[in-house]
C-alpha cells in the first residue's frame, strides 16, 4: 500500500490498516518526520509504529523531501511485521540516498533515489524473504532504459531464494517489459484480474490514471495465493492489495 503520506487523508490510510490487521504490511511514501505540528502524514512513521498491532518493522530511507516545512523530512519504505525480522537489506538502484539533495518539486521526480527493500521473517517454522519497492518515477508508464534497469535489479535480488513476497508501486504499468520480466520469474498475483486502473481516481485529476496499474504483489511459486484483493476504498491515492497466503 502506497500511504501517500503527503496527500492529507492519512489518518484514513491508517485506520484502513488497522482494521485490516494484516500479518506484514509492506508500505510505500512513508514520512519520517517528527515535530508534533507537522500533518498526520509527514509524522507516519511514528504513527505506524504506535498503532499497528506489528511489533516488528524495518524502514529505508529513500530521499529528503525539502517542500514542506521548511525542514529535511525523510521519505521511504517500511515493512511491518508479526513475526521477527531477523535481518535486513537496502539496494539503491538508480542513485543513493547521501547522492540526492532533496526533492524540492516536479523536476526532481525524476531524480528520486529508488531502492529494494529487503527483509527476513521468521514466520513460526518459515523463513519468508520478504521485497518491497517503489519504482522508477516518469511521466508515462512506459518501458525506459532505467525501468529495465530497475526490473532486472529486482530480479538478480529474489534469485536464487524460496519463500518469497515481493511487493510495490512499481510505477511502471502492467503489459510492460518492465513487468513482464518480473512475471517469467515470479507469481504476480493480480496478473488474471485484468485491472483497469490501481489508482484511486477520487484523488486524481489526470484521466491517463484512470488506466495505469502500477502495483503488485508478486510470490514464488511455492508460496500459494488462498485470496486476494484490491478495495475500491479512499484512503490513499492509489488502491491498497490484500492478498492471503499459504506459507
Amino acid at each position: 500500500m502506497n500511504t501517500w503520506g503527503n496527500g492529507g487523508i492519512f489518518e484514513k490510510a491508517l485506520d484502513f490498516l488497522v482494521q485490516e490487521r494484516p500479518d506484514i504490511a509492506c508500505l510505500q511514501e512513508v514520512h519520517d518526520g517528527h515535530d508534533p505540528s507537522f500533518d498526520l502524514g509527514f509524522r507516519g512513521l511514528d504513527l505506524l509504529k504506535a498503532n499497528l498491532d506489528l511489533p516488528n518493522y524495518h524502514y529505508a530511507p529513500a530521499f529528503y523531501e525539502k517542500r514542506y516545512y521548511n525542514q529535511k523530512i525523510i521519505q521511504g519504505t517500511a515493512i511491518f511485521s508479526r513475526w521477527p525480522i531477523m535481518n535486513s537489506k537496502v539496494t539503491f538502484i538508480n542513485r543513493a540516498f547521501e547522492d540526492f539533495d532533496g526533492l524540492e518539486g516536479p523536476k526532481d521526480f525524476f531524480n528520486l533515489p529508488r531502492a529494494i527493500q529487503e527483509v527476513k521473517i521468521q514466520a513460526e517454522d518459515k523463513i519468508l524473504n520478504v521485497f518491497n519497492t517503489h519504482g522508477i518515477w516518469g511521466e508515462d508508464g512506459k518501458d525506459n532504459p532505467e525501468r529495465l534497469k530497475f526490473s532486472q535489479a529486482v530480479i538478480d535480488q529474489v534469485r536464487g531464494k524460496d519463500k518469497i513476497i515481493l511487493s510495490g508501486d512499481f510505477n511502471v504499468n502492467e503489459g510492460t517489459r518492465s513487468i513482464s520480466m518480473i512475471d517469467e520469474v515470479l507469481n504476480n498475483v493480480f496478473k488474471e484480474d485484468k485491472r483497469k486502473s490501481s489508482f484511486n481516481m477520487k484523488r486524481k485529476t489526470d484521466p491517463g490514471y484512470g488506466t495505469a496499474v502500477v502495483d503488485f504483489i508478486f510470490t514464488s511459486h511455492d508460496i500459494k495465493v488462498l485470496s486476494h484483493k484490491m478495495p475500491q476504498v479512499d484512503v490513499t491515492d492509489h488502491l491498497p492489495l490484500i492478498a492471503e497466503l499459504e506459507i
